[in-house]
């Protein structure tokens, strides 16, 4: 893993907590690696990133890297810390025993919450669909 390998992130880009939350990571993208696209233009998503076909983006935003690796949700955010020295300070935060599990539920929780914390559009109201695994830190990735 490089700091300086690209970071593509596809997030609610009609969700104003979304938005507002990943501003605080691209201000600390010194390397500026970190890459954002909006899950709603579906066009260019399927283009640029065919492993995301099926993903759940109105549960989670997900992290692609340029390996083709694909995060999702809490997990998303931990490998975005590593690509920022900035960030590093959070790196035993999400590391701690048990930060894990509870990572992940605080994830889906403010997801599944997020309207009360700001984000007024449509979009924030879509019907959710369910995620293959919740549990796993690493989405499959279809072979190129």
């Amino acid at each position: 893993m490089s700091m300086k390998e690209r970071v593509y992130v596809i997030y609610d880009g009609q969700c104003r907590f979304c938005i507002r939350s990943l501003k605080l990571f691209s201000a600390a993208d010194i390397f500026k690696v970190f890459r954002f696209y909006d899950a709603h233009d579906e066009q260019s998503v399927a283009a640029l990133f065919p492993e995301l076909q099926g993903a759940d983006f109105d549960n989670a935003m997900f992290v692609v890297t340029e390996r083709r690796e694909v995060y999702r949700g809490f997990f998303a955010f931990r490998r975005m810390i590593w690509s920022s020295p900035l960030l590093w300070p959070l790196i035993p935060v999400f590391y701690f025993p048990g930060a894990t599990p509870v990572g992940t539920r605080l994830y889906a929780w403010v997801a599944k919450n997020r309207l009360k914390f700001g984000c007024q559009s449509d979009a924030c109201t879509l019907p959710a669909r369910l995620p293959k695994d919740p549990s796993s830190d690493h989405v499959d990735v279809v072979p190129h």
